[in-house]
């Protein structure tokens, strides 16, 4: 009975540990979620050169607001397809926010990948009302500033979203 005991203890605990995990999961799910069909707040962000930007300057653009930082290889992937797919729409009304997370060496990365849209720096009220899970991070905003779309990862599709947003 005693060597049943200690076993039967580590079954309960890991029993309770893997669904307080669960719990939380759907917790930071559900947070994220609550984005969708809420217009878009209107925070001011700075550039890298110190101009503040209102977010909700881009009202009647369709906007692509992306979370990346230097240091994320599957970030840097993305900008060959944003870079790309900006020049094609851009006349079109198409904006990407790209809203760096960790701007240590963002000077040096902005040289070197010569970004056409606009970098931001983020700070402590986006990072509270975009709750991130892991970089990149993009939400899509309508021409009506209400927030479409979520995309974790890199964002393969953008251009099929674009066609029907645009």
């Amino acid at each position: 009975m005693r060597n049943i005991l200690p076993a039967l203890l580590a079954l309960i605990l890991f029993g309770l540990l893997v669904y307080i995990g669960i719990e939380q999961d759907r917790g930071l799910h559900k947070s994220q979620s609550l984005l969708i069909g809420k217009s878009l707040p209107d925070i001011k962000l700075k550039t890298f050169e110190g101009k503040e930007v209102s977010l909700k300057e881009f009202h009647g653009d369709v906007v692509l607001i992306n979370f990346w930082a230097t240091w994320c290889p599957p970030c840097k992937e993305e900008f060959v397809l944003f870079k790309k797919l900006y020049e094609k729409y851009k006349d079109r009304g198409f904006v990407i926010l790209a809203i760096n997370t960790d701007p240590e060496n963002l000077e040096e990365f902005l040289k070197e990948y010569q970004l056409p849209f606009t970098v931001l720096i983020a700070n402590d009220e986006v990072m509270e009302i975009f709750p991130l899970r892991g970089l990149p991070t993009s939400f899509m905003v309508n021409r009506e500033g209400i927030v479409v779309k979520e995309r974790k990862g890199i964002y393969r599709e953008l251009e099929k979203d674009l066609e029907e947003l645009l």
